[in-house]
């Protein structure tokens, strides 16, 4: 970013040159996903060493950290899903599962020397800005209850979208007696093998999950509100010559992280009247039609929506999990839950054991559970209401020295998410320069912001 680019996109806070500071600020990162350790590496790259990443859990990973249900893996392809700067030419498949990610991240940490910088299970529960220090005055709760303060100069939150889970609102279901879990949350000490199980929702986890719970359960249903969109997964193993290559000849690694960047773009696209989307919403259709050759079955997994309204799922065993005998697709509606069975809309009572529910996260409830006080006492959260927004998806007004990675509008339909995060995380690290060598605080002008949300 040139200095007069700088200028046009943000206000630099007007202080005395006594209170300039003559050190490097500290910054405290929330969150120790692929945000957060993108981030705390960018900063890094431009000479920012004084920092904190700070994470709930008992280790990195965040969002890989915490699904482990059955199946869980990534849906977009292992070269693409990666920083940029730590291209990994081992990843064994072409779509990586959440052990091999994990460890990715894990090899990052070390790669880059951040493990120094974590301060694991401990959760920001409230950052406010001291405008007399200014500075950010962030609250910490550890696991065993524990509350401190840190300062910082600077915040960049990296909570993700995907840290509180959303769970059904069904009538009864805080009543059920059997083992009730989200797949985000999922209970391995519990022995599905042989039981009668019961998967409520048919989104991304769902179609992960229901194939590996097929292979144990004795029965299997599946409770559908709307059926998705569903391309071929082609996942594979990288064969003994394509990982000889990739270690050898770290070109061929980046080559094809392109490739596969390429196809997902002419994929996915960016807009509902691609003229396209006909041609893609055909290579789904006729994947249902050739996978399933009963219509009734069909006709209940056939979306009446269009292509890409919602986000298109890749599965390679979904369909076929739901034509095995001890499999069943349910479509009623869901009335109630009783203390040991799932009861439909047209009265049919499906007992079962356990409970799945594959129901997502609530990811338009940017940072929740912490809560961010600005300038003039000013809540983050009230600010926004029903309809976040920031400037370039990274920073609020009123907000000085307050970035978000994965903010309001920067997810994405079928690419990957890294690359966007390490964007926003140069981005970051740009301004947070400014702030080492200028002094002072870094704050979006009003206008800017409402000029980008138009």
């Amino acid at each position: 970013m040139t200095s007069r680019q700088a200028r046009r996109r943000y206000a630099v806070g007007r202080v005395r040159a006594a209170t300039r500071r003559r050190r490097s600020p500290r910054v405290a990162i929330i969150g120790a996903g692929f945000g957060g350790l993108g981030a705390a590496v960018a900063l890094r790259s431009a000479g920012i060493d004084d920092l904190v990443i700070v994470d709930g859990e008992d280790g990195v990973g965040g969002t890989w950290r915490r699904n482990t249900y059955p199946g869980a893996a990534c849906d977009v392809q292992s070269h693409l899903y990666s920083f940029s700067f730590a291209l990994n030419p081992n990843w064994s498949r072409t779509y990586a599962r959440q052990p091999e990610i994990l460890a990715y991240l894990e090899s990052v940490v070390d790669d880059f020397d951040l493990r120094r910088h974590l301060i694991l299970r401990t959760r920001v529960r409230r950052a406010r800005w001291n405008e007399d220090a200014r500075q950010w005055e962030v609250q910490l709760q550890q696991a065993n209850g524990d509350t401190s303060t840190l300062v910082a100069d600077v915040v960049v939150s990296a909570a993700g979208l995907f840290g509180a889970s959303k769970l059904p609102d069904i009538e009864g279901l805080a009543g059920y007696r059997g083992h009730l879990m989200h797949t985000s949350a999922w209970d391995r000490d519990v022995d599905l093998a042989g039981r009668k199980v019961g998967v409520i929702g048919t989104g991304a986890s769902a179609v992960q999950a229901v194939p590996e719970l097929a292979r144990i359960a004795a029965r299997l249903t599946v409770f559908q509100r709307t059926p998705p969109w569903m391309v071929p997964k082609d996942d594979r193993a990288f064969s003994a010559g394509e990982l000889a290559r990739f270690r050898r000849h770290p070109w061929a690694a980046r080559r094809e992280r392109w490739r596969v960047w390429k196809q997902f773009h002419d994929f996915t696209g960016n807009a509902l009247d691609d003229p396209t989307a006909a041609g893609r919403a055909q290579i789904a259709a006729s994947f249902l039609e050739r996978t399933v050759p009963d219509e009734r079955l069909r006709r209940a997994l056939t979306p009446d929506y269009p292509f890409r309204c919602k986000r298109v799922l890749l599965g390679a065993d979904y369909y076929l999990a739901l034509q095995q005998e001890h499999v069943e697709l349910v479509t009623d509606p869901i009335a109630r839950v009783t203390e040991t069975s799932i009861v439909t809309a047209g009265g049919r009572v499906v007992d079962v054991d356990a409970i799945v529910c594959a129901t997502g996260f609530q990811t338009s409830h940017y940072l929740s559970g912490i809560e961010v006080i600005g300038r003039d006492g000013d809540s983050l959260h009230e600010r926004w209401g029903e309809d976040p927004s920031a400037y370039l998806g990274v920073a609020v007004s009123g907000f000085p020295n307050f970035f978000m990675l994965y903010g309001p509008n920067t997810n994405q339909g079928g690419n990957s998410i890294v690359y966007i995060l390490e964007a926003g995380a140069r981005l970051v690290a740009s301004a947070v320069s400014r702030v080492a060598r200028r002094g002072g605080d870094v704050d979006v002008r009003p206008d800017a912001e409402k000029r980008y949300n138009e």
